[in-house]
């Protein structure tokens, strides 16, 4: 084998020729058609009707209550009052076959409780940033289960988590 210098600097060959510059066609990207937000919702509706749902893990119901009241901190509270806030802010989230039809496809999901620390899964695409979502969901949960005091980010591949903590 030859010796190589890979020290040496080499000159890099550079063009402007552009001629023979073409698609490959080897993206393996899903096409991902959305209507526009000034389109009707009866057609954002038919266009998010292609798109599952994001899936939700829990089948606690929703518990509506108002900004300022008292909830214990138990897993059963946090999973009614994250369910009640897919509903109430539903606009960040892509529950709704409009929101999909827009290109919104997030969801958020409770993971677990520890100690004093509720854990939050983002899933999918969102119209705001996710720590604009992040903030959103968590002022819900804070409003409604006085417990809770703050909120820490982690992120992490593939999905972020919203740790809440808790006195």
């Amino acid at each position: 084998m030859p010796y190589v210098n890979i020290f040496e600097r080499q000159p890099i060959r550079m063009s402007d020729e552009w001629a023979d510059f073409a698609d490959l066609d080897d993206d393996d990207l899903p096409s991902f058609a959305v209507a526009d937000e000034n389109d009707p919702q009866e057609f954002k509706a038919e266009v998010g009707e292609m798109y599952a749902p994001p899936e939700v893990f829990s089948d606690v119901a929703p518990i509506f209550l108002p900004q300022g009241s008292v909830l214990e901190l138990t897993e059963e509270n946090v999973e009614g009052v994250l369910a009640a806030c897919r509903e109430e802010i539903g606009t960040l989230f892509g529950y709704s076959a409009e929101n999909r039809g827009v290109g919104i496809t997030g969801g958020v999901d409770f993971l677990y409780l520890d100690g004093p620390m509720v854990v939050l899964r983002l899933k999918g695409r969102f119209w705001h940033l996710r720590p604009t979502v992040l903030e959103r969901v968590g002022a819900y949960i804070m409003g409604r289960i006085p417990e809770v005091i703050g909120k820490f980010e982690n992120h992490e591949a593939q999905f972020q988590y919203l740790i809440i903590n808790t006195i």
